[in-house]
């Protein structure tokens, strides 16, 4: 029996050829099912924000569970069409050590974002204050932290910031006290005036009866003395009373003929 070598090479390259496009044909499976593991994680997410979970986790969650499934698809795809990842992942391991302590400050805000998603000092929606950033949350990423300001503006802090600083949250407790000081004249009684303040306070309802509200005589100043009141508030409500109370006292004084000064001296001129 005659060997037929150029049959066998026809075959053989038709065989590599076949098996070249098989493993095509499953990297390409392998990359559709990826997509809809994003898919599928983006619908359990969202189920889970109306289950309760905070809404502003979910960048972060989201971003680690696609970063996994980048890596491990990258990793299925090499592997299928040839490449040796054994080496590869050995020799990511060698790095690593170079690769952490280059990646120290990213690496810092990812610990950090998970640490403020576990302890949940603020959830969407609040408005905080933590050194010079100040906004109202939006979502924890993988890296940094969005926020709106109050004027609209975009704000984007790392997390590291966030979770190595003191944070003010405004919106954290349901009720907050509103305190307002009032200068009036050293000729003004401050019975009248405290009386206007007490008045004010008793027949707006959105203050709140405990804790009880004060009524003092804040300071003598230099050219006034202050008269103040604190009462406490809904955390909604606090904004619209402040900028009522501030409008009212004014009016309800001017009718009393109660005089608010202006810091005034007096100079004495001798020849």
């Amino acid at each position: 029996m005659e060997f037929n070598a150029e049959f066998f090479q026809g075959g053989m390259a038709s065989l590599m050829q076949h098996s070249l496009v098989q493993r095509l044909v499953l990297a390409l499976v392998v990359l559709g099912l990826a997509k809809l593991l994003l898919i599928l994680l983006k619908h359990i997410i969202a189920k889970a924000e109306i289950r309760g979970m905070d809404a502003s986790a979910r960048p972060l969650i989201y971003s680690l569970f696609a970063y996994a499934i980048y890596v491990v698809t990258l990793l299925l795809v090499l592997h299928i069409i040839g490449v040796n990842t054994a080496g590869l992942v050995a020799l990511v391991g060698a790095a690593s050590l170079a690769v952490g302590l280059a990646l120290k400050d990213a690496l810092a805000n990812i610990a950090a974002g998970l640490l403020l998603m576990f302890h949940r000092p603020f959830k969407a929606g609040d408005y905080i204050e933590c050194g010079q950033v100040k906004g109202r949350i939006k979502g924890i990423g993988l890296f940094n932290t969005t926020l709106v300001s109050l004027d609209g503006l975009y704000v984007s802090a790392p997390n590291t910031i966030l979770w190595g600083n003191p944070i003010v949250n405004f919106s954290k407790n349901a009720t907050r006290r509103l305190e307002i000081s009032v200068g009036i004249s050293y000729g003004d009684s401050t019975d009248k005036a405290m009386a206007i303040l007490r008045e004010l306070v008793e027949n707006e309802p959105r203050f709140l009866k405990e804790p009880a509200p004060q009524f003092f005589v804040a300071a003598l100043a230099d050219s006034s003395v202050n008269v103040s009141f604190r009462a406490w508030v809904r955390n909604s409500d606090y904004f619209d009373l402040l900028w009522m109370s501030t409008d009212e006292v004014k009016r309800r004084f001017d009718e009393a003929g109660i005089t608010i000064p202006f810091p005034q001296r007096t100079v004495h001129l001798h020849q």
